[in-house]
Formats: C-alpha cells, structure tokens, sequence
C-alpha cells in the first residue's frame, strides 16, 4: 500500500514543479517548525494563531490534521494549540475580529498579510491584545514593519528549509539541514529527503548553525 502523502507545487523559471512530501519529509518538517516555536517561546499550552496559506510549506506541518500522512506536528510534540485563519487578504477583517476575541500569546503570519491584518485592527495594531508574547512572520523575502518587536521565520520551498533568520544571521537546526557555502550564498538541503538538492537560502558570512 502506497504510503500517505502531499505534493507541494513551487514557481521556479521553468515553470511549474512538484515536490512529493512522503511521512518522513512531513517528520522532518514538523521537527524544524517545532525547533523553530520552540525558539520563539512557544510552550506547552500556549496558543498559536495562524494567519497563513493552509498549503503553505510552514503551516502544514502544525498539526496532523493538516497533512495526511504525519504522525504528529509541531503543536503536538509542543503541547501548544493551534487556529488558523485562511490564508487571503479579503479575510484580514475576520482575522483581526478573532485575533481581539481570543488574544492569542502568538501569532505567526505570512509576509503579505501583515499589512492588511494591521490595517483592519485600527490605529492600536497588533498591540490591541496585551497577551502577545511574539509576532513570528513567514518570509520568503524582505520582512515588512511590524508595530511589535517579530521574529522572521525563513521560508524556502525549495530545499523544504525552515529556519529563523535576524539582523545576526540564519540559525536552523543543524541535525536537519546540510548546508555548504558556494559563492557567498549559502545553500541548503534537508537530510531527511534524498529527492531534494542544495538551495540558496541565505548568505554565508550571515550563518548561524542551531543545534
């Protein structure tokens, strides 16, 4: 029997293409975002607000009931509980309603929503709900401003790489991630997928290694 899985759909030059995520690329997923909480601050019983693409490489591994085929997600293994608001600029107002009703202590957006989630909230912002412990922004590019201190979480599909980058450098977690320096950038590939090649997803002078 044909074991349970996701295919993730990228936009490279050439097109479309699809990377299969099988259980033990959904694991090492979900192990990388827990690293990631984790460093955040995300704790046992806390609660994870999510405004994000349900399809998106930092999203699915959450929970397993957002992807066939993983045993158990980031949330799971923290102990913290999750909601996730669809992933569209048109749903910024329903997302700041709940965002004020359940005052979540963390909130992890996609870059592009921030600015209309901010904007439906009013002249306070993010700073509406005294609770909030951080601000986590998935980024695939230059982080927008955010009215409360944030930690970027680096995104690249590519090479399934999850990490946190800062004015300091790149940290992930170095038992998840080969990384090698070729020109200045650094790439990177996930050792818990062999279909997977190297992948820039920073600069080399930059890099931090998180073990």
């Amino acid at each position: 029997m044909k074991e349970a899985g996701i295919l993730l759909q990228l936009r490279s030059p050439g097109g479309l293409r699809y990377l299969s995520l099988g259980p033990r690329e959904l694991d090492g997923l979900a192990a990388a975002l827990e690293w990631a909480l984790r460093s955040a601050g995300v704790g046992s019983g806390d609660l994870l607000m999510v405004y994000d693409l349900s399809s998106a490489l930092e999203v699915l591994p959450l929970t397993r009931a957002y992807a066939p085929g993983l045993g158990s997600g980031a949330c799971e293994r923290i102990g913290c509980s999750v909601i996730s608001m669809d992933g569209l600029p048109s749903l910024a107002t329903r997302t700041a309603y709940f965002y004020r009703l359940l005052r979540p202590r963390f909130l992890l957006v996609r870059d592009e929503l921030l600015a209309p989630l901010r904007a439906r909230l009013g002249r306070d912002g993010l700073r509406s709900n005294e609770g909030l412990r951080a601000l986590i922004i998935a980024s695939r590019g230059p982080v927008p401003p955010a009215d409360v201190p944030f930690l970027s979480l680096r995104v690249v599909e590519e090479a399934l790489f999850i990490g946190l980058a800062s004015e300091g450098g790149l940290s992930y977690p170095s038992d998840l991630y080969e990384v090698r320096c070729d020109g200045g950038i650094l790439r990177a590939r996930p050792r818990f997928s062999s279909g997977v090649d190297f992948s820039p997803v920073g600069e080399c002078a930059t890099a931090e290694v998180a073990s």
